[in-house]
């Protein structure tokens, strides 16, 4: 695509989804390392021969849960999904539904969890999604 001054970043984005096949939300464009997301080519002072890549957002990702609470205690985390999202790791393991899951983990006072089903000791709960 060539690719003038007055080009606007949309019209950029579009050629690349339809390069790519990807949905234009999960792109990150960036130009010199810097996240452009909208406006035309002159607002990010790109010159002729620049380049825009685009990075695929992690949607989902890997996050993970730290509880840090000022005594041992029981409790359960449950984390949701929406609809459209699968998990695709959970750690410590324990059963899930397609768009939930619970750990029951016993707290300790220097950050550090035991996962009460299988009294393994951990120091965060992890989970993924796609």
């Amino acid at each position: 695509m060539e690719v003038r001054k007055s080009t606007l970043i949309k019209s950029v984005i579009r050629v690349a989804e339809w390069k790519f096949g990807q949905n234009p939300e999960t792109f990150w464009p960036c130009h010199q390392g810097e996240r452009i997301s909208g406006g035309i080519v002159s607002d990010y002072d790109m010159e002729d021969g620049d380049v825009i890549d685009f990075h695929i957002q992690q949607l989902g990702g890997k996050p993970v849960v730290y509880l840090y609470l000022p005594s041992d205690i029981d409790t359960s985390v449950n984390l949701f999904l929406i609809p459209e999202w699968r998990f695709s790791a959970i750690y410590p393991a324990v059963s899930t539904k397609p768009d939930h899951v619970e750990w029951n983990v016993r707290t300790h006072q220097d950050g550090s969890l035991t996962e009460k089903n299988s009294g393994l000791d951990v120091s965060y709960l992890f989970w993924e999604a796609e």
